[in-house]
C-alpha cells in the first residue's frame, strides 16, 4: 500500500483552500484540482511498504505525537515548481519549527524499520493543483489576499494510504493520533 504522514485539515481550513483553488478557475488556471477532501500537508511519504511496515508505520503515531504540543500554521504564499513537465500549484506556510521537528522526528523514528527512507528534503506545501495550465498571464501570487496569515491548528498526525477509488485518486486515513506533549 502507498503510505504517508500527514496532518489533516479541519472544515474551515479546506473552506479557505478550495476558496483560492475557486480564484484560480476564475483566473483560468486549468488541470487537475485536489479533491477538497484531499487537502493535507504532508509530513513524510512513505511511497509503497508492505504490511509489516504498515504496522510498524501506525505504531510510530503514537510514539512521535507524544512528544508535541498542537501548534498554529499560517498561510504564507502561493507558488509554482515542476514534477517533471507537468506544474504543480501548491499553497506554503510560514516558516513553524515545530512543523520542521515533526518532520525530523519522524524521519529519525522511520530509520529504524525503514533504512532506505530518504531524509532531509522536507519543503511543506498543500498542494492545490496538479499538470496546471494557465490560459492567460496569472500572477498567482494576486491570487492570496485576505486568505494570507489565516492561521489553522495542527492537532495531530494521520498516517494516510493514497489509493484510487472508481478511478479517482482518494486518500484514506488509516491512522490518527493527537499531538499530546
Amino acid at each position: 500500500m502507498r503510505c504517508f504522514y500527514a496532518i489533516e485539515f479541519d472544515h474551515t481550513t479546506r473552506s479557505i483552500l478550495t476558496g483560492i483553488q475557486d480564484t484560480l478557475k476564475k483566473e483560468g488556471v486549468t488541470g487537475n484540482y485536489s479533491h477538497p477532501e484531499n487537502l493535507h500537508l504532508t509530513i513524510k511519504f512513505l511511497g509503497e511498504i508492505n504490511p509489516q511496515q504498515f504496522s510498524q508505520a501506525k505504531l510510530l503515531l503514537q510514539k512521535v505525537t507524544e512528544k508535541f504540543h498542537p501548534f498554529v500554521l499560517s498561510l504564507q504564499s502561493l507558488g509554482k515548481f515542476q514534477k517533471g513537465k507537468k506544474p504543480i500549484i501548491w499553497a506554503g506556510l510560514e516558516h513553524e519549527e515545530q512543523l520542521f521537528a515533526l518532520n525530523r522526528e519522524v524521519e529519525r523514528a522511520l530509520s529504524d524499520f525503514m533504512p532506505g527512507i530518504v531524509e532531509g528534503n522536507f519543503s511543506p506545501h498543500i498542494t492545490l493543483i496538479r499538470e496546471a495550465v494557465f490560459t492567460r498571464q496569472t500572477d498567482i501570487m494576486s491570487v492570496l489576499k485576505e486568505e494570507k496569515g489565516y492561521s489553522f491548528h495542527a492537532s495531530g498526525l494521520s498516517l494516510m494510504e493514497s489509493t484510487r477509488v472508481n478511478g479517482r485518486l482518494t486518500y484514506v486515513r488509516r491512522g490518527f493520533e493527537p499531538f499530546m506533549g
